[in-house]
Formats: C-alpha cells, structure tokens, sequence
C-alpha cells in the first residue's frame, strides 16, 4: 500500500523535508529525533541519511523550501495587481496569513535557524536577500520615485521579520494578519518618502 506522499509522486528527500516539519509541529524542534522525522516520511533511517547529514540539515531543506515556496506564493498573488500601494498591500497579507497557517513551523523557521550555525546563517541571509528584492522590483514598478537601494530594502524586510519575531515571542502566530496594516502602512510610508526619480 503507498502512502499518500508517494501516490502524489515525491521524492524521499521531499518526503523527508515534509517529515520534519510534520514532525516539528509535533514534537516540537528541540525535542524531535530522527526516528520522529522518518516515521513522518514512511522511511527508513538509512534513506535518511543518503540524503541527509543530521537533522540540521534536513531543517536548512526545510526552510529553503518553505521560503521559496511562500516567495512564489506571493509572486502569483500580486502579479494582477496594478503595482504601487496595492501590490504592497496584498503581498503584506499573503505573507502573514501564509505563516499565521503554519504556527507550529514559524517559531521553527525564524529562530532555530539561527542555532543551526555558520550555514543557517547563511541560509537565512540569501532568502532575506530574495524578499528584499522582490520590494526593491515592486518599488521600481510603482515608479514616481528613485530606486530603492539594496540596504533599504534589506532593512523593510528585517524590520517585518521583526515584527513577526516579535509576535512568535509572544505567541501571537495565530494573529500575524493584524500585522498586515501596519506592514503596508510601512511600507506605503517608505514609498511616498521616496525622492523624485532623476
């Protein structure tokens, strides 16, 4: 009998990736083993390691692909929208209903990331990379004023992530949405502050 992960055509690395994070909303992080994570999967711990290193590593697949996925989901969310405040606004919401989703995974994906060492660190900074370049590509699309630089962007990007740190801390994950007018406010606000385009 196949399970339903192998019915819909996944690979034993997805299916590992999908494990942890079952697992993670079980058990929690801290306290999850591999044996956790393969139960998930449906295999065995040796297809674990053919594919993994240690469940750190399986938790930097994980977040890659969580990241990636919610970038696109984005993406595809604001693609119609006429680009400007709107855009923002949209996006903002996308973003915070897609983890106020997933409360057992953001505490996860935004803090024990950071305990993974050198290389979650790393992780982390290219998907902030790739957030704050879709604002910079948004800002540049709304127009009537000058590009938004890297180092800005970056800062719109952390100061979100922060508020949803901050959040996570206070196990408000179930809210996150209340977040989405302030986030556009925020980002409305960078917007008109913004010098003529020369």
């Amino acid at each position: 009998m196949t399970s339903p992960s192998e019915q819909a055509g996944e690979s034993p690395r997805e299916r590992l990736v999908a494990g942890l994070a079952q697992a993670i909303v079980e058990v929690g992080y801290a306290r999850l083993t591999i044996a956790d994570i393969v139960r998930h999967a449906r295999v065995s711990k040796r297809t674990f390691y053919e594919h993994f290193e240690d469940k750190e590593a399986c938790l930097l697949a994980l977040y890659a692909a969580q990241s990636a996925r919610l970038l696109k989901e984005i993406e595809a969310a604001i693609q119609h929208a006429p680009p400007g405040e709107m855009r923002a606004s949209i996006g903002a919401a996308v973003y915070l209903s897609s983890l106020q989703s997933r409360p057992g995974l953001v505490r996860t994906l935004l803090v024990e990331i950071l305990h993974v060492g050198p290389k979650g660190i790393e992780l982390r900074r290219q998907v902030m990379r790739g957030f704050a370049e879709l604002m910079r590509r948004e800002f540049d699309a709304a127009g009537s004023g000058a590009a938004l630089s890297p180092a800005i962007a970056m800062a719109l990007v952390g100061g979100i992530n922060e508020l949803i740190l901050e959040a996570a801390e206070e196990d408000r994950v179930d809210r996150l949405s209340e977040l989405a007018g302030p986030v556009a406010a925020f980002v409305r606000g960078l917007m008109d502050a913004r010098p003529p385009a020369k």
